[in-house]
């Protein structure tokens, strides 16, 4: 990451470095956000008969939306600051636009009481393609509002430190493969083992993994529930920990997931590993 910082602030990059995730808020306008909404709106009223205005047809989708992926109002998502902030992280000249803004995520609201999953956990980048340098970030941006048990990315903050540091121990046999280094991981310690449900879950899973922090080899951990307005965006080092969590709230998640924001080395890379 480049040393004179021109966006974020110093204490900004220290947390990104040190927990594996920083919020940007008001990252790009608001407006915007809303008319992207509006065309998701419009995509499930279409697709799959779902009415803003009319809860009794609220209900799962089976996939993401797709047409909205690919609209161009999703360009705008890609402001002065955004460059910035990606300049600071990844280092400027150094990552092509992308494409896309990643997955386009509505999940509706459902009943029950929410808890922190014990299955999915996973992350998308290998940690050795960004030992030496960053090789990419895994992008968060929000389309509507995502408040307090409503649907939101959990993180587990801190986890691509403890990443490094543990799969740095392993034999290249057990470098082999995603699934298998994910299970090593899960299996490594009892904290993550009771995470994951390979343990007993505590009595309480909230007290035990969200209002505390455990510290492990020296890396404080503690799940993240990613909330946020219209227009905010978090940017996470690519090996972070996470998962998908219910929708226990009033109105649907509209999230966008760039699960692979790669720099040109780590496009090169994930074109090596297809």
């Amino acid at each position: 990451m480049p040393s004179t910082p021109a966006t974020l602030s110093a204490e900004e990059i220290k947390r990104f470095r040190d927990d594996g995730y920083v919020i940007v808020r008001s990252a790009f306008s608001h407006d915007d956000a809303l008319a992207m909404q509006h065309e998701w709106w419009s995509e499930l009223a279409e697709a799959h008969g779902i009415l803003q205005a009319d809860r009794s047809t609220w209900h799962p989708i089976p996939s993401d939306l797709k047409r909205a992926k690919h609209s161009v109002i999703q360009e705008r998502i890609l402001t002065e600051r955004v460059r910035g902030v990606i300049d600071d992280l990844l280092g400027p000249g150094t990552w092509p636009p992308p494409r896309d803004w990643g997955r386009t995520i509505a999940t509706f609201p459902q009943p029950g009481e929410w808890d922190v999953p014990t299955a999915l956990w996973h992350c998308d980048s290998p940690s050795a393609w960004h030992r030496d340098a960053l090789n990419g970030l895994f992008v968060v941006s929000f389309i509507g509002s995502v408040r307090k048990r409503g649907g939101g990315t959990l993180i587990l903050s801190g986890s691509p430190r403890l990443l490094e540091q543990h799969e740095g121990r392993l034999t290249p046999l057990e470098q082999s493969g995603m699934a298998a280094r994910r299970e090593i991981f899960h299996r490594s310690y009892p904290w993550l083992m009771a995470l994951t449900g390979k343990a007993p879950s505590p009595a309480n899973r909230i007290a035990a993994f969200m209002e505390g922090e455990a510290v492990i080899e020296g890396v404080p951990l503690r799940v993240i529930e990613l909330t946020g307005e219209p227009g905010d965006m978090v940017f996470c080092h690519p090996a972070i920990v996470h998962c998908g969590s219910p929708n226990h709230g009033l109105q649907p998640r509209f999230m966008r997931i760039k699960q692979q924001l790669m720099t040109h080395e780590g496009r090169r890379l994930l074109r090596a590993a297809q």
